[in-house]
């Protein structure tokens, strides 16, 4: 198998995932599967494209989402669905994710916490942050 060639403007481009040290540093998460930390990257590199396009990646409730498919993840990681599934329990166990699911044959909408910020209150839902219902 052929090596990608990559360029300089590569790395220019912004065609790279960062990765937290907190991920491997903070005891609440350095537990977690290399695969969780994996997809966390993608879904963090994700959520700074949607907040980079505007408002149209706010929710009703006020966090920044996500549009990935568990068909697109499964692609990209190389796992089945059931280690892909294993996997956003894990990283939703860890509250690095929210999903908030849309209805039958519409992908979920994916809160990610950006561990990068110093601040960001705002990544939940405000009915799930502050432990009410959706009907608040």
């Amino acid at each position: 198998m052929a090596m990608t060639e990559y360029s300089k403007n590569d790395n220019e481009a912004g065609s790279f995932y960062r990765l937290p040290k907190s991920l491997f540093e903070d005891p609440g998460l350095c537990e977690m599967s290399v695969g969780a930390k994996a997809l966390y990257m993608i879904l963090l590199d994700r959520r700074c494209l949607s907040v980079k396009n505007g408002k149209d990646w706010i929710g009703d409730h006020g966090g920044v989402y996500v549009y990935f498919t568990i068909e697109e993840m499964m692609k990209l990681l190389h796992y089945g669905n059931k280690k892909i599934n294993e996997t956003l329990k894990e990283l939703e166990d860890h509250d690095l994710i929210f999903r908030e699911h849309m209805g039958l044959g519409r992908p979920n909408r994916i809160y990610v916490n950006d561990i990068l910020s110093p601040f960001d209150p705002g990544w939940k839902p405000k009915n799930i942050k502050n432990g009410g219902t959706k009907h608040e």
